[in-house]
């Protein structure tokens, strides 16, 4: 575990160094022949520091100078010196100081396999062998942004319904939990039977504010056991269940299949083999379900069978998938077919994600309505009837 520290010279100038701790900095300020008088531990630097966001965006950078001709060294040293995030900094320096006592790229990045993952690795390792670097970094640049792509058109799709189901629930609740008892305490005061619908609201309001506690330590405890328990030992049988549902399954086994075969694509583009192709295929999906299926691909055409064949005998794929994958494979324009099926799927996606939000932005408003409107309508119902009490 590192950590960003600001260490300050004689001076009394603030500069920034990652260490293990505040004595492995004094350890490399001493050996850089620097004296800190002072030294401020600051953030955490992990995995996660590290967005993917940035990676697309130095990646792209490593490309275009690659392609201006300047060498590795000092497009990895002005990338460090640009950089205004002290981890890249870090992390790209470092990368640069091994490259220059004579490691390969690929090598220096496979020990930050963290940040940059395996597929990644496997296409410098390419681009090294062939002298097309930058070619290997462009292909690289293409795949983050389409992967980014998609994963925003994913949240897009959920951030606003998930946004008026947050807010309904929250409005329900504080007018139960504190709302409606303030009515109740005044309409204890009239000599009167309340209305059934305001009484059933309210001996609901009661029992929730008896028993809420109870219900919190239940759904912590519930959603614990299944990430605990359910998730990892029935987790092919939820993502089947999953997958089978209208509209979101739909859109999973989309985009699945379009990270899949984007990844196969540029995997072939690199000039990488079909079967290390489909293995990293296998590692970007997070579904069991696509894993399985390209295991059992992979097996297939390491008995000799045709990929499109193999493809063919999978539920999990589409016929046009396997149809496509046959004429490339007849034609010898395989990475071209995989690469329309990746856009087929992806425009797919999006099409899919567009139609779920429209269709469930006026669902969600109608229930919030509902819920809201029964409520009120709780609470004021006795008041319509103040005039009888009163007389």
């Amino acid at each position: 575990m590192k950590r960003l520290y600001y260490w300050y010279d004689l001076d009394f100038n603030q500069n920034k160094i990652i260490a293990e701790s505040s004595k492995a900095v004094k350890r490399q300020l001493l050996l850089q022949g620097k004296i800190a008088i002072k030294i401020k531990a600051g953030k955490i630097i992990t995995a996660r520091s590290f967005n993917r966001t940035d990676l697309l965006l130095i990646t792209k950078q490593l490309a275009t100078m690659l392609k201006a001709g300047l060498s590795i060294i000092d497009t990895l040293q002005l990338l460090a010196q640009e950089q205004t995030k002290p981890h890249w900094q870090y992390l790209l320096l470092d990368i640069k100081q091994q490259v220059t006592k004579g490691e390969f790229l690929s090598q220096v990045l496979q020990q930050h396999h963290l940040v940059f993952s395996p597929l990644y690795c496997e296409i410098i390792a390419t681009g090294e062998l062939t002298g097309q670097l930058d070619e290997s970094f462009e292909q690289l640049s293409l795949l983050l942004e389409k992967a980014i792509k998609l994963q925003k058109s994913l949240k897009k799709a959920i951030r606003y319904p998930l946004f008026l189901l947050l807010i309904a629930m929250i409005a329900s609740l504080v007018m139960l939990l504190f709302v409606l008892p303030k009515f109740s305490d005044i309409y204890e005061n009239f000599d009167a039977d309340l209305p059934v619908f305001t009484q059933g609201v309210i001996d609901f309001s009661n029992y929730l504010q008896q028993s809420w506690l109870i219900w919190c330590v239940v759904f912590f405890i519930s959603y614990f056991y299944y990430q605990r328990y359910l998730k990892v030992r029935y987790r092919r049988k939820i993502e089947m269940m999953v997958i089978k549902f209208p509209f979101i399954g739909k859109i999973i086994q989309t985009s699945c299949l379009t990270q899949i075969f984007q990844t196969i694509a540029i995997t072939q583009k690199a000039g990488i083999p079909l079967l290390a192709g489909l293995t990293a295929a296998a590692n970007t999906t997070c579904y069991c379900l696509y894993r399985d299926s390209i295991s059992q691909i992979i097996t297939g055409i390491e008995q000799g069978l045709p990929f499109s064949h193999v493809l063919h005998g999978q539920l999990s794929f589409p016929n046009l998938c396997s149809q496509l994958i046959h004429v490339g494979e007849e034609s010898g324009t395989l990475d071209l077919m995989l690469d329309k099926l990746a856009t087929y799927y992806q425009e797919q996606n999006q099409t899919l994600t567009d139609n779920l939000s429209q269709a469930f932005e006026p669902l969600l408003m109608l229930v919030l309505s509902v819920i809201i409107g029964s409520l009120i309508v709780a609470m004021y119902l006795p008041i319509f009837k103040m005039g009888d009490v009163i007389h």
